[in-house]
């Protein structure tokens, strides 16, 4: 896959989020079909939630929304096909790699390959799928960020797996 970066321009945290457009290719190249486009967004809480309340019925900020724009069964294989976007909230993802102990660019990162891998197919709906997917966005963020890193992301050191 294929992404396209974009911001507003006075969103909190987007001189650092285009600072990471190259890592972001770097994973998304790792995902097939690698002529789709996905847009990665980044945008603030107020945005964030009421993107949340209007399209999943949610109250509050979210870190991550990812919306598929293909069709069922759809491959999305042409040129230049868009697959989806993801949407991040920089604040959000602040907050949650200070509690992970790992940088914004590490966290950015994992939810990036999060939303990829919904785009795949893969979700938590259960505890098995939830498995399934935290072991393909463990295999994606593999040599893109450090294993420590990969450990506090997916708690590996405390015995969770």
């Amino acid at each position: 896959m294929r992404t396209v970066p974009g911001s507003h321009p006075r969103v909190t945290g987007r001189t650092e989020f285009e600072r990471l457009a190259g890592d972001i290719e770097a994973l998304a190249s790792k995902f097939k079909p690698h002529k789709t486009l996905v847009g990665v967004n980044l945008i603030g809480e107020k945005r964030m939630s009421l993107m949340n309340r209007v399209y999943k019925g949610r109250k509050g900020s979210a870190e991550i929304l990812t919306f598929d724009y293909r069709s069922e069964g759809e491959k999305g294989v042409g040129v230049d096909d868009p697959a989806g976007e993801i949407f991040i909230c920089w604040k959000r993802l602040s907050a949650s790699a200070s509690r992970r102990k790992v940088s914004r660019r590490t966290y950015a990162l994992r939810l990036i390959a999060h939303g990829l891998c919904h785009l795949k197919g893969f979700s938590h709906r259960d505890d098995k799928a939830a498995g399934k997917m935290e072991q393909a966005e463990i295999k994606y963020l593999t040599g893109i960020v450090s294993s420590r890193d990969i450990d506090r992301l997916f708690d590996l050191s405390k015995g969770k797996r």
